[in-house]
């Protein structure tokens, strides 16, 4: 995969070899950083070398803007800028470089022509599904559980395909979720990778893009589109594993869960919980979906002890009973 090539323009040379140093020891990093702190440098790489992203702070643009041609151009900003610089893109310098990394992205995607990694090839990865019929399951703790232990060794993907998760609750708000990746794909195919990365969040190590929250949003994605956008982290992206957290979309599930490589059912062993996935396979039989019950485990969770009260409780699952379950199936 090519690594655009990003140029950070700053005089505060401490400021500007930091950011460079950490967004290049990234994993699967998307940009290649290279830093400018004098105005000669500056100068001398637009003349010279082949530069797609200028992240540069606005007292120097105007040495150097009858020489920008093609570049994507976004400014570091302390808090203001000049009038006549606000029409464009713009990111608060004194904020996380994993904020600026993923504005950037953002920005980039929506100037940008070309996916760098469109290889329409399958890569050697794999899709988890973890679905129930039966509601208080433990499903979500579970498959958050499954996707921190498999972070530990891979570059693992969680997203929750529930109508309603609650995570957004949890998590904070955020400006993008997936609905949002889904508009944009529906709008246009360049760039898709950028704009994934633009809404990667972090849940320990494991990455994850907010889930919908709004319901009306959630119920106008068609199979159609789950599927394509499967498609499309599996074959753009540099994920190992997708972590699906499925809930009843609108009866289409058999049709996402057939993207998956393995299914993981957690299902209680009172009456109820018995029933409604005997009822639940029966529908899978009806509809033709023997492929997709060859790849079902069902699980019986162990008891959590204790109700979790906190993200810190769910971030210490990997290391407790539920985790020692899943590490015993993953050796399975």
């Amino acid at each position: 995969m090519k690594s655009a090539g990003l140029w950070i323009a700053d005089s505060q040379e401490a400021y500007a070899r930091a950011f460079m140093e950490y967004a290049n020891l990234k994993e699967n990093h998307l940009f290649q950083v290279r830093m400018c702190t004098r105005e000669e440098q500056l100068l001398r790489a637009l003349a010279e070398e082949e530069i797609e992203i200028l992240l540069i702070t606005a007292e120097w643009y105007p040495i150097c803007k009858d020489r920008i041609t093609r570049e994507c151009v976004i400014f570091l900003s302390d808090g203001s800028l000049p009038s006549e610089l606000r029409i464009y893109p713009a990111v608060y310098k004194y904020q996380s470089a994993e904020n600026i990394l993923r504005e950037i992205l953002y920005y980039y995607s929506e100037q940008c022509g070309e996916d760098f990694c469109l290889t329409g090839t399958r890569r050697d990865n794999k899709v988890i599904g973890v679905y129930s019929p039966a509601g208080g399951s433990g499903k979500t703790v579970f498959a958050l559980t499954l996707g921190q232990i498999l972070a530990e060794s891979k570059n693992v993907l969680y997203l929750n395909l529930e109508e309603c998760s609650g995570l957004a609750e949890l998590s904070g708000n955020s400006n993008w979720n997936l609905s949002d990746l889904i508009y944009f794909f529906r709008q246009k195919n360049s760039s898709f990778l950028y704009r994934l990365n633009s809404m990667v969040r972090k849940w320990d190590r494991l990455d994850y893009i907010p889930p919908c929250d709004s319901y009306m949003d959630f119920r106008q994605i068609t199979v159609d589109e789950w599927q394509k956008l499967l498609y499309w982290i599996r074959t753009r992206s540099d994920y190992d594993v997708v972590v699906l957290d499925l809930g009843n979309m609108a009866g289409h599930e058999p049709e996402i869960l057939r993207q998956c490589d393995g299914i993981y059912v957690p299902a209680g062993q009172d009456l109820f919980s018995q029933a409604k996935l005997a009822q639940w396979q029966r529908y899978i039989q009806i509809l033709d979906g023997m492929d997709v019950l060859e790849k079902l485990q069902v699980l019986e969770l162990p008891s959590p002890g204790k109700k979790i009260g906190s993200e810190e409780e769910l971030f210490a699952l990997p290391q407790q009973t539920l985790g020692t379950y899943i590490r015993g199936l993953l050796k399975e």
